[in-house]
């Protein structure tokens, strides 16, 4: 498992998750809304066209990704999220800055 950083300062943050890969903290919540319900958007496809999912953590990391409420869409559901959701839940993080920097 992954320890979790704090909220405090996110929004300064210049790379997020454990590969640095998001580097908007949109994408980060955007990711969250929509991982299960369209992986495609955000994940590779193998060579027989399926979408790999969690293609970047060790096989005997993969049950402990949270898949409880509301991570717990199928592909094709409406997301947890709506775009609306996304940008409050951006502004709020975006609360929790006090000026200095992040780590």
């Amino acid at each position: 498992m992954f320890r979790t950083p704090t909220l405090r300062n996110v929004a300064t943050r210049r790379v997020f998750f454990h590969n640095g890969v998001f580097h908007r903290l949109e994408d980060v919540v955007r990711f969250y809304a929509e991982r299960d319900t369209q992986p495609q958007n955000w994940y590779p496809r193998g060579t027989d066209g399926v979408t790999v999912k969690f293609d970047d953590l060790p096989a005997q990391y993969k049950g402990n990704v949270d898949t409880q409420a509301p991570l717990d869409r199928h592909i094709g559901d409406q997301p947890a999220m709506s775009e609306g959701d996304i940008k409050d839940i951006v502004a709020f993080l975006e609360t929790l800055t006090d000026g200095r920097a992040a780590r």
